[in-house]
């Protein structure tokens, strides 16, 4: 099972699918931005493609944002 904390900075209750925050991993000290929710599933959930004989896993890692 993965744990994650992630950090919600702004979000429209109207539209929730404008959410605007960060979300790391517990147990790494890698850090993720996301724009919106779909942003937010694809590093929860990275998409697997599957070929024959290999398997392939795509990776939505972000740099951390120095300030």
């Amino acid at each position: 099972m993965d744990s994650y904390l992630i950090r919600i900075y702004r979000r429209e209750k109207d539209n929730p699918e404008s959410i605007v925050g960060i979300i790391e991993e517990i147990g790494t000290k890698e850090k993720h931005s996301f724009k919106n929710l779909l942003e937010l599933g694809k590093i929860i959930c990275p998409a697997v493609k599957k070929s024959p004989g290999k398997k392939q896993t795509q990776s939505y890692k972000k740099k951390k944002r120095e300030d």
